[in-house]
């Protein structure tokens, strides 16, 4: 059986009540970046490449690939709770709040070394920027299925948007 399959059979199985499951799943599929290497993707339209694969309304998995220097946008995870594993690279996972008129302020950041976990509660504003000197490779779960996420844009961002 592939690691594919093993994911699969995995998350069918399984019910997700919190990200500490989600971390025990990651932990079962023994993953390294050779065994994902067919499926990073390099970005198209967003800034970074990204990978769905899997996905049932109870869970998803996500494959994310950051070229140097590239972050993704700032977002939350709408409904989901998440758990990734960095496979390559190192990640910033920069944390954000929202002021008094919604807009994003940095509150804050971990850096995750290959074969780290981190972790995504519900309701975490945040944004992974690679800041290595290679590409960044992580696993991503979420539970439930990723619906309602929303992007963040910073008061700088919209007045150049205005101007």
């Amino acid at each position: 059986m592939d690691w594919k399959e093993t994911m699969e059979k995995a998350l069918q199985e399984a019910a997700w009540p919190s990200v500490q499951q989600l971390k025990s799943a990651i932990e079962t599929l023994n993953l390294s970046v050779e065994k994902v290497a067919g499926a990073i993707a390099n970005p198209g339209s967003l800034p970074y490449g990204r990978t769905s694969l899997y996905r049932t309304p109870e869970t998803e998995a996500v494959l994310i690939h950051l070229p140097q220097g590239r972050e993704t946008y700032i977002h939350d995870h709408g409904y989901s709770i998440g758990c990734a594993k960095v496979l390559e690279g190192t990640i910033a996972n920069r944390i954000y709040r929202l002021d008094a008129y919604g807009y994003p302020v940095y509150a804050g950041e971990t850096i995750i070394e290959p074969g780290s976990f981190y972790s995504s509660p519900k309701g975490q504003i945040h944004q992974l920027r690679n800041v290595g000197y290679g590409r960044a490779v992580s696993f991503h779960l979420y539970a439930p299925a990723l619906s309602g996420g929303k992007n963040y844009y910073p008061y700088e961002q919209v007045l150049d948007f205005v101007i």
